[in-house]
């Protein structure tokens, strides 16, 4: 999927060189067993006050399924939260 082809809703949208220190962090994450994956997680992290940074795909449909997590986290004042495409 190009970049013309994201759904516009998906803001803010990290760069390539963003994307690659994201996908590094997410590594270490997995290989420290501290990682959490859905949307269902990641919105109970951000409930309890637990989660630092959130990423999110920007190439899903829907992606109505995930916007409300950048506004759950903005109400927690957490400000560390990402939208990202995935080019294969």
């Amino acid at each position: 999927m190009t970049a013309e082809a994201v759904n516009p809703k998906a803001y803010p949208l990290a760069d390539a060189q963003l994307i690659t220190i994201i996908l590094d962090l997410l590594q270490q994450a997995a290989n420290y067993k501290q990682l959490k994956k859905g949307a269902n997680e990641a919105t109970k992290m951000l409930n309890r006050g637990i989660s630092e940074f959130v990423v999110m795909a920007a190439d899903i449909e829907p992606l109505e399924i995930l916007l409300h997590l950048p506004l759950l986290a903005e109400d927690k004042l957490l400000a560390s939260h990402c939208l990202f495409c995935y080019q294969q």
